[in-house]
């Protein structure tokens, strides 16, 4: 609407998980990166089907390990839209500084009735340059 240029980087976890009923069936989890001029730069966790426990208003844990390093805490929050299946990272200069010396990205968070599943990213591709082209 605007005009001006969104950037964003997506990568689909190299595993899948499998969810009971009714959310039957393998899945993915997916990694979003956006800069975005009217919402700002977000780190963004996403799952296909299910309800990731994370409210749009309060915030929840999300554990993230890069490559072989410590598990590390990071705040997430829900979307304005309440939808189950996003969780906002906080943080983005934390995350990014640590992706871009990563090769493997993993990420856990709370998925109703499913416990805490891991996702595993392979990031060893992720490229700055190519993320936000310069002009």
């Amino acid at each position: 609407m605007t005009g001006k240029t969104v950037f964003a980087a997506t990568v689909l976890s190299s595993n899948t998980v499998r969810f009971n009923s009714p959310y039957d069936g393998e899945q993915n989890g997916h990694l979003t990166l956006r800069t975005d001029p009217k919402y700002g730069k977000n780190v963004i966790f996403s799952i296909e089907n299910g309800q990731l426990l994370c409210l749009s208003y309060e915030d929840c844990q999300v554990l993230i390990r890069f490559d072989d390093g410590n598990p590390e805490n990071f705040s997430g929050i829900g979307p304005a839209d309440n939808s189950s299946e996003t969780v906002f990272i906080r943080n983005y200069e934390r995350f990014i500084g640590k992706l871009r010396k990563a090769k493997i990205v993993r990420i856990s968070t709370n998925v109703y009735q499913e416990g805490a599943p891991v996702f595993e990213f392979d990031v060893s591709g992720f490229s700055q340059e190519k993320y936000i082209h310069k002009k």
